[in-house]
């Protein structure tokens, strides 16, 4: 079988023979794009309901950044259309602790501003949300010892609008709208204290405190985030038009109140997008292509929510082109630098103190040493995958065929698209 795997901004094909291929896995929104008429529809249930409460008020939308592979421009577009009565409306993208200043957010502020001179907003502003320069209002601290410092731009607004793709995230429960808030608004020294709690076992994808289903409520660092999004609204109305997407189609549009809106949506998420699966001795892994694949601190995210899928003492194959490195020069020291120590000081230092961005050398540190090899096939140099414990592949085709080669009657999982899907090991004799 042909497959093809996205990579970069374009793809990359290989071939698999039928009797070695486990599966091909891919998200998916219902198998159907929503049409522009079906995403004003779903607008309009709340429509009216949402003029009234912002007419005469000043509006903060929040906008997911660059990093973030979302089609928000028809979302956004809708959202604009019941701004008119707003008092003043403020753009604020949410960067957390991601580079503020990049063609990619400078491509979403343009936008932003493109639609809502459309629109005939005569108030509004953009901001780009820096969380080591911006102003900082303190929030106090949530029970979990967070200390929440928030963009003190922010604090104008008298209702929020969150618009969030919704998906699993290896250590948020999924990606939502009140991580447009915290910590996408906060300082960082909230993003710290906040992702500390990475290292909790509990803190897993597909689990939050405002799920439909009891059994995945309990999620402590997506627990801290909700409480700090609460110091920071203060009982004001959040409101958020969330999308579940594949590409650049969108399968599923809410909006209403964001507690209201993120339970249904989580639901639709985990039956599309999460997977039971017999884990495999070879898996192919790709992020999805751009962003998702923009460097390696973005992509690993495939890599957490498909592990369970990887075989113990198994090889897997990380198809990811990380143009742009291995990531931001801010997260090197405590991701990358320490990843490339041995696996005993990488722990050491970790379980230790926790600093910023180490939950990933963590994570990572654990996977690799689960597995005989991983592989990596990227833009990166062969001298810096192997620094980080890693293998440099050639190109996908002669992995494969090495594994054939090596084990004729082997079976080859492949899952593209990774950074929108979550996979659990199936339970033996299920």
């Amino acid at each position: 079988m042909k497959i093809e795997v996205r990579y970069n901004s374009t793809s990359v094909g290989f071939e698999v023979p039928d009797k070695n291929l486990a599966q091909v896995i891919r998200p998916g929104s219902a198998g159907t794009a929503m049409s522009a008429q079906q995403i004003r529809r779903a607008f309009s249930q709340r429509g009216e309901e949402f003029e009234q409460l912002v007419r005469g008020r000043g509006v903060c939308v929040l906008l997911p950044d660059g990093t973030r592979d979302m089609p928000a421009e028809p979302i956004l577009a809708e959202c604009l259309a019941l701004l008119k009565s707003a008092a003043g409306v403020r753009f604020f993208i949410c960067t957390g602790t991601h580079t503020a200043l990049t063609k990619e957010n400078e491509r979403i502020h343009a936008i932003a501003t493109s639609l809502a001179d459309r629109a005939g907003l005569k108030d509004f502003e953009v901001f780009i949300h820096d969380c080591r320069e911006n102003e900082f209002l303190d929030a106090g601290t949530t029970g979990r010892g967070t200390q929440v410092r928030y963009n003190a731009a922010v604090d104008w607004g008298q209702v929020f609008l969150a618009i969030s793709n919704i998906k699993p995230h290896y250590f948020a429960g999924y990606s939502n709208p009140v991580k447009n808030f915290a910590p996408g608004l906060c300082d960082y020294e909230t993003a710290r204290g906040n992702h500390a709690l990475a290292l909790d076992e509990r803190s897993c994808f597909c689990a939050h405190p405002w799920h439909s289903q009891p059994g995945q409520r309990i999620q402590p660092l997506a627990e801290d985030q909700a409480e700090a999004m609460e110091m920071i609204v203060c009982g004001r109305p959040f409101w958020t038009a969330a999308t579940i997407s594949c590409g650049k189609a969108i399968g599923w549009a809410g909006f209403g109140p964001a507690r209201e809106v993120c339970g249904a949506a989580f639901s639709l998420c985990d039956k599309w997008n999460v997977h039971q699966v017999e884990p495999a001795e070879r898996v192919i892994v790709s992020p999805g292509g751009y962003p998702n694949d923009i460097d390696l601190y973005i992509a690993q995210r495939a890599l957490e929510l498909t592990k369970a899928a990887m075989a113990d003492g198994g090889e897997a194959l990380f198809v990811a082109a990380c143009a742009e490195g291995i990531g931001p020069e801010r997260s090197m020291e405590h991701f990358w630098d320490l990843l490339t120590r041995p696996f005993e000081e990488i722990y050491k230092a970790v379980e230790g103190q926790y600093k910023l961005f180490s939950h990933k050398p963590w994570r990572f540190a654990q996977m690799i040493q689960r597995l005989r090899r991983l592989w990596v096939y990227s833009r990166l140099s062969d001298e810096v995958v192997r620094a980080g414990h890693m293998e440099p592949a050639k190109d996908v085709q002669s992995v494969v065929d090495g594994w054939i080669k090596e084990n004729p009657q082997v079976k080859i999982l492949v899952v593209d698209g990774a950074n929108k899907l979550a996979l659990r090991a199936k339970e033996i004799g299920s």
